[in-house]
This record gives C-alpha cells, sequence and structure tokens, in this order.
C-alpha cells in the first residue's frame, strides 16, 4: 500500500508553469482590453502605431486605412492596412500570434511599440470574446503574391496556431492587413478610434491616415509635410541606468577580451578620462576579463560608474516632432477651429532620466473656436502616440495643473487643476523608455526629471501666450481708438468748417499723428464675372515705410488665385506668398488683389496678412511675421526698420523680456 501524500506534495503536484499569453488572458484590462469601448480602441491603437513605426523604418510615406464595420449586435470587425514594406511568411505567425516577441524590446532608441506585446494582445482577445482566429495578409516588395494566413494564440505555450494558409494577389508593392472581429462598442467622443487618429495625425503630419466608421462614414486626415522624421539610430546603453543584476548579466555576456574595452565599446558616455576615473574609483586595472568578475568587483565596479561624471547620452536615439511640425499638424487638423494664436512650439533640449534620453515638446493654441466656457483641451502624446485614457493619473496631467495659469491670463479656480478658457495644450514627451504607469501606456509615471522638464516647456510656452494676450489688448485698444477717430473727426471737421464757411481740410495727417499705426483692411469678397478680395495696406506714421507682407491661405486655394500686383515669391506647399512693397510715404496706401474664379468658395478670414517692417504695437489689422517662419527678409526691409529704430526678427524667435513686456503692456493700459 502506498504511503499518503503529504500536503506538501499535493501542493507541489498542483504547481505548473504560467505562460505569459495565459497571464494576460486572465488579466487582459492590464493591457487595456477591460471594456468593449477601450478594446476597440486599443485595437486600433496598437495596429497603426505598428504600422507607422513599420513605414517609417522602410523610409516611405504612411498610407494607413481603418476600416470598422458591424458583426452582429456586439460585435465588431476591425481591419487596418499599410504601405510598409511588409512581413516575411515564416514571421508572420510569431508577430501576431506569440506575445513578448518583437525586434525593438532590446533596441535602446525611440519606437511606438517596444514590447512586442501590442497587437497580438489585440488578436488574443479577439480569440477570447469571439473564438475567431485572426486573418493577415502580407506581401513583400521581392514576392509576387501576399500571403493570407488566419490564425489564433495557443495560450498555455504562447504559442502560434495557424488555421489556415494560402496565397493571394494584392494590388500593392508591399503592407500588411489585419482583419480581427472582437466584441466592442463604437462610439464618437474624446475616447473614440476618431480622436485617436486625429491626435496621431497632429503629430505624426507626415501620414496620411483614413477612418470608414461602422455607419460608413469616411474621414481622413491628408499628410501637411512630405518630410519624414529622422529614423533614431540605436545607442548603447548609458551607465546611469545600469542596475546591479544588469551590469553582471552584460558583462557575463560580453565577449571583450578587457573589462576596459566592455566599458568604452559596449556602454555609451565613457570616453578615456572617465575611462582611468572608473578604475581608480573601482580598484580595478581594466585588463580583467568581463564574464569572469567575481560579484565584489562588479559591485565596486557599479559604484564607481555612478559616481564618475559621464557624458550624457546621445540625443540621436530620439526623434522628436520639432517646433515646425507640431505647428503645422495643429494648423492641419484644427483648420475648421480657426484659433486667433499658435503659440511658437517649445522643443526643450533633450535630458536624461535613469540613463535614457527624453524630450519634452509643448504646443499651445489660443482662441478662435476653442471653447471659452470649458477647461483647457490636453492632448498627451509619448512616442508620437496619443494617450487617451487614464488623464488623472498622468504626470503630464499633473504638471498642467500645478502650474498656476492665471499669471498667464487663463482663469483657474485655486490656482491649481485644468485652467478654463479657450486653451488647447499639446504635451509630447519622447524617450527610448516611456515610464509608463502600466502595460496598458496610457499615462507617464511621476519623475523628478519629467515632472521639472514638463514644467519648464509648459511655462514657456505660457509666457508665448501672455505676451500674446497683452498685445493684443493693446491692439484691441488702439482699434477702437482708431475706429473712433475715423467716425468723429470727418464729422466734427465737416461741422467746424461748415460753420466758418471754409472747404474740409485733408484730415490724414492729423490722424497720422494721433495713430502712428499701420492698417491693413482685408474686405469682404466681391462676386462678378471672378472673385475678388482686395486688401489695402496704408501707412498712417510719419515716416515712409518700407513692409514685408506675407500672406498665408489654405493650400488648396492658392493654385486658383491671382495676385496683383504680382507676389515676389510663392511657397504652395506652404500655402504662402509674399511682397515687399515699394517704400510707402506717410498718409499713402496700397491694395493687394487677390482674384479667384468665379464661384469659389473663398471668404476675407481665409487670407491672413503678416506684416515685418513695423513694430507690432503699430500694426493693425494683420499679425507680426511669426519668429518660427525661417524668412530672410530683405535688406531694404531691415534697414528700414533699424532707421526708424525698430527691431526686425525673422528666422529665429527673439528672447523676449517678459517682465518688462508685462510691465510695458501695464504703463499702457493705464
Amino acid at each position: 500500500m502506498a504511503p499518503a501524500k503529504s500536503l506538501a506534495q499535493e501542493l507541489a503536484a498542483k504547481q505548473r508553469e504560467i505562460s505569459v499569453a495565459e497571464f494576460f488572458e486572465r488579466n487582459r484590462q492590464i493591457l487595456g482590453f477591460d471594456n468593449p469601448t477601450r478594446a476597440l480602441l486599443t485595437t486600433v491603437k496598437e495596429a497603426v502605431d505598428n504600422a507607422l513605426d513599420a513605414a517609417e523604418e522602410a523610409r516611405v510615406l504612411p498610407e494607413i486605412h481603418v476600416e470598422i464595420t458591424k458583426e452582429g449586435t456586439d460585435r465588431l470587425k476591425v481591419a487596418v492596412d499599410d504601405n510598409g514594406p511588409g512581413i516575411l511568411r515564416k514571421e508572420i505567425p510569431n508577430v501576431f500570434g506569440r506575445l513578448l516577441y518583437g525586434s525593438r524590446f532590446h533596441a535602446n532608441r525611440q519606437s511606438r511599440g517596444q514590447q512586442g506585446i501590442g497587437i497580438s494582445a489585440a488578436v488574443l482577445y479577439a480569440g477570447l470574446t469571439t473564438a475567431r482566429p485572426a486573418r493577415v495578409l502580407s506581401k513583400v516588395l521581392e514576392e509576387e503574391a501576399a500571403h493570407a494566413l488566419e490564425l489564433s494564440i495557443d495560450t498555455q505555450r504562447n504559442l502560434p496556431r495557424v488555421v489556415s494558409e494560402d496565397v493571394e494577389l494584392w494590388d500593392r508593392p508591399s503592407g500588411t492587413r489585419i482583419e480581427l472581429t472582437l466584441k466592442a462598442k463604437y462610439i464618437r467622443g474624446r475616447q473614440s478610434p476618431t480622436e485617436y487618429l486625429r491626435g496621431t495625425a497632429i503629430v505624426n503630419p507626415h501620414a496620411r491616415l483614413t477612418l470608414l466608421e461602422p455607419d460608413g462614414t469616411r474621414i481622413t486626415y491628408e499628410r501637411a509635410t512630405t518630410e519624414l522624421p529622422p529614423l533614431p539610430k540605436e545607442s548603447p546603453p548609458h551607465p546611469y541606468g545600469l542596475e546591479l543584476g544588469e551590469l553582471d548579466y552584460r558583462l557575463k555576456g560580453s565577449k571583450r577580451p578587457t573589462v576596459a574595452q566592455f566599458l568604452t565599446q559596449e556602454l555609451s558616455g565613457v570616453g578615456p578620462r572617465a575611462l582611468k576615473e572608473i578604475l581608480a574609483h573601482a580598484g580595478l586595472s581594466g585588463r580583467e576579463t568581463p564574464p569572469k568578475l567575481p560579484a565584489e568587483k562588479i559591485e565596486r565596479l557599479l559604484a564607481a560608474v555612478h559616481a564618475v561624471p559621464l557624458v550624457a547620452p546621445s540625443a540621436e536615439s530620439l526623434s522628436p516632432i520639432g517646433s515646425l511640425l507640431i505647428k503645422r499638424g495643429l494648423k492641419n487638423v484644427l483648420g475648421e477651429v480657426r484659433p486667433e494664436f499658435y503659440a511658437p512650439a517649445v522643443s526643450r533640449p533633450p535630458k536624461v532620466r535613469g540613463g535614457f534620453p527624453f524630450v519634452v515638446e509643448v504646443g499651445l493654441v489660443y482662441g478662435g473656436g476653442l471653447p471659452a466656457d470649458q477647461p483647457m483641451q490636453l492632448l498627451r502624446f509619448a512616442n508620437r502616440v496619443p494617450l487617451l485614457f487614464q488623464q488623472g493619473a498622468c504626470a503630464i496631467t499633473t504638471a498642467v495643473g500645478a502650474l498656476d495659469w492665471r499669471r498667464y491670463g487663463l482663469d483657474q479656480k485655486g490656482g491649481n487643476g485644468l485652467p478654463t478658457g479657450p486653451c488647447l495644450v499639446l504635451v509630447h514627451v519622447a524617450s527610448t523608455k516611456i515610464p509608463f504607469t502600466s502595460e496598458a501606456k496610457e499615462a507617464l509615471a511621476e519623475d523628478p526629471e519629467l515632472d521639472k522638464e514638463l514644467t519648464l516647456a509648459l511655462q514657456a510656452a505660457a509666457r508665448h501666450l501672455k505676451v500674446h494676450l497683452s498685445r493684443r489688448t493693446r491692439r484691441d485698444y488702439a482699434a477702437e481708438k482708431f475706429a473712433i477717430i475715423l467716425k468723429i473727426l470727418p464729422k466734427l471737421a465737416a461741422k467746424t468748417s461748415g460753420l466758418v464757411g471754409k472747404p474740409v481740410p485733408d484730415l490724414t495727417p492729423i490722424i497720422t499723428r494721433i495713430m502712428d499705426i499701420v492698417h491693413v483692411e482685408t474686405a469682404e469678397p466681391i462676386g462678378g464675372a471672378a472673385v475678388v478680395i482686395p486688401t489695402k495696406i496704408t501707412n498712417y506714421t510719419p515716416r515712409p515705410r518700407v513692409l514685408e507682407v506675407f500672406l498665408e491661405m489654405p493650400i488648396d486655394q492658392l493654385p486658383q488665385a491671382e495676385f496683383t500686383p504680382a507676389p515676389d515669391g510663392v511657397d504652395r506647399e506652404l500655402g504662402r506668398a509674399w511682397w515687399t512693397l515699394p517704400k510707402l510715404a506717410p498718409n499713402t496706401d496700397v491694395t493687394v488683389t487677390a482674384t479667384f474664379p468665379k464661384g469659389a468658395e473663398v471668404e476675407a478670414s481665409d487670407l491672413e496678412f503678416y506684416v515685418a517692417g513695423v513694430d507690432e504695437a503699430r500694426l493693425i489689422g494683420a499679425e507680426p511675421l511669426p519668429g518660427d517662419w525661417d524668412v530672410r527678409l530683405p535688406r531694404a526691409v531691415i534697414e528700414a526698420a533699424e532707421q526708424a529704430g525698430e527691431p526686425v526678427v525673422a528666422g529665429e524667435e527673439a528672447e523676449v523680456d517678459y517682465d518688462a513686456e508685462e510691465g510695458k503692456a501695464q504703463v499702457d493700459d493705464d
């Protein structure tokens, strides 16, 4: 008779290994599949992120199509296809049917997907809720036909299971398409596929994105630039980010003959000077063999590495958006809102946290069609990916709410939390290792270095807003004063002249002495055989002016326009034209006319004028030339402005003394 099993033996018999797929199957909320609405968004997000990464690595402009259709009462079919390089047949099952399988986890460079979980987790969720396999169609450039596979995931072994396979003709040179049927719910709103693609279009202005909604509505976000972002370069890990176990692992796996070569060739930031200091601090000669280094010496080596000043990690492993493309992306997507002010985007210098480089970028938009009675709209991004959930638990939200926006002209109860006003703020963090709070990748964790950079970037953008609001107040006051003078002085002159029996005098010199402004006035379109929009520029200042006038308008309308006088230059890609006007004497004017074909749907507000050659405090009806346009002004404009004692800045935004500007605005208001 066999002896009875002990309790320990019975418990031991029940224990078995848990595969990562089985773990996530039971804990799907960790990956962002906790409800049908969020599951749909997470599926679209992971597929689009993979498509963008693939296209950029292949150096092609992304063309991504998302199609969502109904499959019963509570099921949706999601199909996402791209024009990337495609996936080799042997890799398709592993990429889509195996968790923690990918090529970017060990690559120390910026990318959207790194963990090898996202798209395979969507396949896992689809199979769990509908028991239907995913269908993948992929074609590489070297092959005539595309491989079509239906597959699912064996969750107990975390391995792909190919259900069927075929070969199909596909009319594109290369690309990938994935189709998933899942239990999901489609809604419109702030946490919808529409909002995700809108945000993606802002921070990826080089991509063309199309969404076909379940009701047949098609939404397309056209690309705003044909310039691909620079491809981040992979760099060795920085010693400041190493823990003791990781250093031990890297030493044991190193093929370098000496510790000195390991430090200089397999880690970044260790130069000849730093190498000597590290070895001296650790008590090593540098000739030791890395795999044979004992534990106590590894511990001394790590302490030495952290004690010696090293060169910061290279920023070549990052691909920030850049201030120009942030503004262009915002304009491309927010065109219908017509904001009155786009603050120069802030892109902070690269910094380091935990040995990993990161960059914080901030864009700010104010006025126009943005709601004035609602909280500020906050758009959060990490490595060019929108973050739509867990806003309250994100370090970005904390940094925005901690800033006292009352100092910068917005209403904010108690001086904390999101302020109220017609304002939109975009915050983007780019890093080789984003500190997400969970595998769902929806919020950034608190970190002292990150919090500091977020605060500095937000303050810089907010200062631009403060100056804009101060200048707008002064311009509104000057415009109101100008309107009153134009209305009252002629009546007063007519009355007085009638009383004394003399002709009405020319009031222009008097208006000039009172106002000292350059006035730009765009009239409403005049219909007929053609649509004509005249813009009159008048010099109401006591000195001659050489003005550089810039026009910005919708890109699709610029080719239809004929201008009188002919512009000195045109940039069709940016929708811009510009003129160097002949020297305008005091009290004289010139008219720039834009003529469009009959029936053209164009309004005066479609034409945005900017002027260089005059201080913005003396400019009414137009905006000063933005500093981020990188425009080289003609010498005549610069000399004329210098003679008048007025600064003209182009190419880079001038440094602004904000305290002085605030004081000057207060004095002017008083």
